[in-house]
């Protein structure tokens, strides 16, 4: 009895079925999908796997995108197109009308503050602190009247698009809440305001608290979650901004992952993920303009292409005239630069040619005394 409590383990086959003499494959299980090699990677690649079951997006369905400045795209594209023709509750601020998600639809760079909205939104926070200020540096005052809009628009929505920026997030440690921005010079209080990297674990439980709220106060209706491919401005951690960018991302992408992969979320058929970052970064070697910020108007272009392809009814068109002649021409710039990168190169060649034969007939005539 002592000796068989010993055994950590009994292997139970029938005899022969184990030969490792004569393996033949690999278990590779019920899906297996390899990575492209030995090609250029297409959209098709990427998509694989996250496209919903129907078209989302008709004439009729409101769409709201708001998160990082990259949301703008999906709200002006399909603007373009005929679709999303319907009015939020606009209000009067900076001399004009218009609705606050809109105006402020590039504020909510992380999932903290776009909770924190909802929160907000629908009655179950009030800020009793300067939390929010716009890009202007402007207190932005949390009225009822600007709350009740704001609950207004979630309500009306059919799908919202909301695009995630950044996992790097100021907080208000007394109040315990995420801030839009970095605090004014004036008021900063350094035993109050810190920033932080938030982790995989507290963006899960955020995009959780989401669900929570999407599930009370917002039944029904689709979310498509993408991460932003522009990079951050500035990081406040000490460290080179663009591997803070890339950590900042890693976490989102990270997040977002295990987030879509619960069961209890998978269930509710209404998130979805579009992969904005992934498009901008695979198919194209440099997806930005000369600012290093802003993606190329033909990254842009494929990217929603991509998503209208995916989510709406419009018919797939070939590209215009207009479209094909600023390629054209982004390639032509390209090819210039590699040009003159070519002829820059052949130049130092030459010179450390030049300076080799000489050093060269130095130690020959040396060598000849």
């Amino acid at each position: 009895m002592a000796e068989e409590s010993l055994r950590l383990s009994e292997w139970k086959f029938e005899p022969g079925a184990l030969n490792f003499e004569n393996l033949d494959r690999w278990f590779v299980g019920d899906h297996l999908h390899r990575y492209p090699q030995y090609r250029p990677i297409e959209a098709a690649d990427i998509l694989f796997g996250w496209l919903p079951s129907t078209k989302l997006i008709t004439r009729g369905t409101k769409v709201l995108a708001f998160g990082s400045c990259f949301a703008e795209y999906f709200i002006r594209f399909l603007a373009q197109h005929g679709y999303n023709d319907w009015q939020l509750p606009p209000e009067e601020h900076g001399g004009c009308k218009e609705s606050l998600l809109l105006s402020l639809s590039d504020t909510f760079e992380n999932v903290f503050v776009i909770v924190q909205q909802l929160r907000w939104a629908f009655g179950e926070f009030t800020p009793e602190s300067a939390l929010w200020f716009t890009k202007d540096k402007v207190y932005f005052e949390a009225t009822e009247e600007r709350r009740n809009n704001i609950r207004l628009s979630f309500q009306q929505v059919d799908l919202l698009v909301v695009t995630l920026g950044l996992s790097e997030v100021w907080f208000d440690t007394i109040a315990r809440e995420p801030m839009w921005r970095p605090i004014t010079a004036r008021l900063y209080d350094p035993q109050r305001h810190a920033v932080r990297r938030a982790t995989v674990a507290e963006t899960v439980e955020a995009l959780l608290e989401f669900d929570r709220l999407a599930e009370r106060f917002l039944p029904g209706k689709h979310v498509v979650f993408t991460v932003s491919p522009v990079p951050m401005r500035a990081t406040f951690r000490d460290q080179s901004a663009v591997t803070a960018n890339q950590a900042s991302k890693a976490v989102l992408r990270a997040a977002m992952d295990e987030f879509l992969s619960k069961e209890e979320i998978r269930s509710r058929e209404r998130y979805h993920y579009f992969p904005s970052y992934e498009l901008a970064f695979h198919l194209f070697d440099n997806p930005f303009e000369a600012d290093n910020r802003h993606v190329r108007a033909d990254v842009a272009h494929c990217i929603l292409n991509a998503f209208s392809a995916a989510y709406t009814d419009l018919p797939l068109t070939a590209d215009t005239g207009e479209e094909r002649q600023n390629r054209s021409a982004f390639l032509e710039q390209e090819v210039r630069k590699l040009q003159q990168e070519l002829v820059e190169k052949e130049r130092v060649i030459r010179e450390l040619d030049t300076a080799a034969k000489e050093r060269l007939a130095i130690i020959e005539k040396f060598s000849h005394r």
